[in-house]
């Protein structure tokens, strides 16, 4: 069975980064990533305590994914574009690639606490060290500019992220435990 989108993961992983029209996959390929993502910040939030149907919440985390996948990838077109990259074709590809890091993160949870935690972090600025030389290689940017993107991408990204908690809440969907301590409580 072929899996192009595990090898190119892998690829990017070994900092093996081919030309951006190589990352383009199959629909199907796509959304079962999306899908596998999805399920698995489902599965953090519900270890982190959130509460709801097990269904709503993948599908809750799925649509966060796949909007910041998208979001992200549309800003960092615009992004690269005005340091003088001619970007041809999408980055949607390449950055779902580049998070291949991220199907490694539960199994921190098997860990200690502080290890996992510890290790999590370890993962997750691994991820953004791919993704930066991902988007660099291809791009031609300096991974300087990619970083500085990327880190100007993070307050969209965190307020998509409570807005859609905030919307699955509402629909009934998902509780997820507050994230801030009010002032005078």
């Amino acid at each position: 069975m072929s899996l192009p989108l595990l090898h190119d993961a892998i690829d990017l992983v070994r900092l093996r980064v081919a030309p951006l029209e190589h990352y383009r996959y199959s629909p199907l390929q796509l959304l079962l990533v999306l899908l596998l993502l999805g399920t698995l910040a489902a599965a953090s939030a519900i270890a982190a305590g959130a509460q709801g149907d097990s269904a709503g919440l993948v599908a809750l985390f799925t649509a966060y994914i796949t909007l910041e996948t998208l979001g992200f990838s549309l800003f960092m077109r615009w992004w690269l574009q005005r340091a003088g990259s001619g970007l041809q074709g999408s980055l949607f590809g390449l950055i779902l690639a580049a998070s291949g890091l991220q199907l490694l993160d539960p199994l921190t949870y098997w860990l200690p606490t502080d290890v996992g935690q510890g290790l999590s972090m370890v993962l997750g600025v691994g991820n953004v060290l791919v993704l930066v030389n991902a988007l660099a290689a291809c791009s031609g940017a300096s991974r300087s500019r990619v970083l500085l993107g990327t880190l100007l991408f993070a307050p969209m990204a965190l307020a998509l992220l409570l807005g859609m908690l905030s919307l699955g809440n509402d629909l009934g969907i998902a509780s997820v435990p507050e994230l801030v301590v009010p002032v005078g409580q």
